[in-house]
């Protein structure tokens, strides 16, 4: 896991040092390494502070900061091709890198024990064959199993791509003004040198190629495994069983080598399932768990650890805490949205405990409701609407996780120089949830439980039958944030009366983020998933307070 970032001067001018501000915003992102390229040089070292980047000089750079995981303390970016060519920057992982690295060292020159190391020489691979950058990332995206925001720049023509992995889990911005062109892992860095919202981001399965004229296409690299294949699996047993294959497969390719990992974990039975795993696999596996004191979230959570013999530790917040918590909370996820950051809270609390203790890989169970029908609105869904719509709703909130869901998530991991891993977002997890009868996780319009294949697969684990069938509440509600951001806004003067026509009209012109937000709440209880205008508002007056947060990211309804 990295930071990156890169300018594009629409005016020759020598933008490294701009550059240097860039990776300023993301140290934390990259505390093991730092680069620059810049033109035909480069300059590399164990820290950013180290980095003597005062003598480059280019019209276009490429930044990095490292946070090693893979490959120990050598390993900093960007990469070169043998040829010189290309320059590559990474951020994510590749899970296949050994088999691709094995193949690809008869013909290339392997200068570090990196995963990241293999996207430069497999692209080079396929530039050598047709001289034509876009085949080569297409090609090459095909081959990579894993979660990656890359750069690659071609030497001779000053052509740029950003590129995004399938699911979005990695992120990258992209804006520009009348100086330059600026692309970065955060908002934040490209708010730093001058760039004004809107920005954009690249989209999963996409790249944004960046031409030195200043011109930008996107062109889509890849396809998602979202419609249903011609095999199908419609009886309970067989479903259990692709799906425990597919899993454990997962799992396995995210643990191997860790002596210490640290898990996300409320007690509901995504992080259950993804904990039992973990301990079977890993020497050592830490949960955490942040919430109010005397949250439900905090109570099970406790209770399930204990019987499951999980180690785990609690990060108990008071109002308080909480309060002093959601300015930094927001400049970490770069977002007001109240759902986002009611959410976000016992996630920064948990991965705070995580990095006092050390650990730099964490995983999360992030993807499973939208896979196998976890959501208790998903049974209203059938029962208004049927199983084909429920279907297309369950897939559209798949595919709308990178923006809801998984950036929030590592940036937050990240501010604490932490990476987020993701099982159930598995290429091949999503593959044999896809070709799951529906009905055999949803049993009907009355069946607000749910996620059935995947809590028998629970109990065929050795977990038991009541911790598999819990039903768990909301993060916002089990962790209790959703109430006590109610009596925070209400303590700071932020009530009912206090909301004008004109700022209501704001908020309903925002994009709703999260399925609650989207349609959700039209099968709930409206006040359990929308927040009140009042919460929203004192949000949005914190932000003000941010000197690094761009003002105009409040106003916005960023689509992309």
């Amino acid at each position: 896991m990295c930071g990156i970032g890169g300018i594009l001067s629409k005016k020759n001018e020598n933008v490294v040092p701009l550059v240097g501000s860039m990776l300023s915003c993301m140290i934390n992102r990259g505390p093991d390494g730092a680069g620059i390229a810049a033109d035909e040089h480069s300059i590399q070292s164990d820290s950013f502070s180290n980095l003597r980047y005062q003598k480059l000089s280019g019209s276009n750079a490429l930044g990095h900061v490292r946070l090693a995981i893979v490959g120990g303390t050598c390993g900093q970016q960007p990469f070169r091709s043998c040829d010189g060519r290309l320059t590559v920057e990474h951020n994510g992982e590749i899970y296949n890198y050994k088999t691709i690295r094995k193949r690809l060292m008869k013909y290339h020159k392997f200068t570090t024990q990196t995963d990241s190391e293999v996207i430069v020489h497999l692209i080079e691979d396929y530039f050598m064959k047709k001289n034509d950058l876009l085949y080569a990332i297409k090609r090459t995206v095909a081959e990579l199993d894993g979660v990656y925001a890359f750069v690659v720049k071609e030497e001779e023509s000053g052509t740029l791509a950003l590129v995004r992995d399938k699911m979005g889990v990695r992120q990258i911005y992209y804006g520009e003004n009348d100086r330059f062109i600026a692309f970065a892992s955060e908002r934040k860095a490209l708010w730093k040198i001058g760039i004004k919202e809107p920005t954009k981001r690249v989209l999963p399965c996409y790249a944004v190629i960046i031409s030195p004229d200043g011109s930008l296409q996107e062109f889509k690299i890849a396809n998602l495994p979202i419609q249903s294949t011609k095999k199908v699996y419609k009886t309970l047993a067989s479903a259990v069983n692709i799906y425990e294959k597919k899993l454990l497969a997962s799992m396995k390719k995210r643990t191997q080598d860790f002596d210490k990992v640290g898990i996300i974990f409320s007690g509901g039975i995504d992080s259950v399932i993804i904990a039992w795993l973990a301990k079977k696999m890993v020497p050592e596996v830490i949960c955490y768990t942040g919430g109010i004191s005397g949250s439900n979230d905090i109570l099970y959570a406790r209770q399930i650890a204990k019987k499951l013999d999980l180690k785990l530790r609690v990060n108990e917040l008071s109002q308080d805490e909480v309060e002093q918590m959601i300015p930094e909370v927001i400049n970490t996820i770069e977002d007001t949205n109240a759902g986002q950051v009611e959410v976000a809270i016992p996630v920064y609390a948990a991965v705070k405990l995580a990095h006092e203790d050390g650990i730099n890989v964490m995983f999360s169970g992030q993807g499973a409701d939208e896979l196998f029908g976890g959501y208790p609105w998903y049974a209203r869904v059938v029962e208004k609407e049927g199983y084909q719509k429920l279907r297309d709703h369950m897939t559209q909130d798949l595919l709308l996780l990178y923006k809801e869901t998984l950036e929030r998530e590592d940036k937050i991991t990240m501010a604490h120089s932490i990476e987020m891993r993701e099982p159930f977002l598995d290429i091949e997890v999503i593959k044999c949830s896809m070709s799951m009868d529906l009905k055999l996780n949803v049993k009907g319009a009355t069946d607000t439980i749910g996620k059935h294949i995947h809590r028998k697969l629970a109990q065929k684990l050795g977990i038991p039958k009541n911790i598999a069938y819990r039903i768990k509440e909301a993060a916002q509600h089990g962790s209790g944030m959703h109430d006590i951001f109610d009596t925070i806004a209400r303590k700071h003067g932020f009530d009912e009366f206090t909301i004008s026509r004109r700022y209501l009209d704001v908020i309903q012109a925002r994009e709703k983020i999260g399925s609650s937000q989207r349609y959700g709440y039209l099968f709930e209880n409206e006040k359990m998933w929308i927040a009140e205008p009042h919460v929203q508002m004192y949000l949005d007056s914190i932000s003000k307070t941010l000197p690094t947060f761009e003002q105009n990211l409040v106003a916005k309804s960023n689509k992309r």
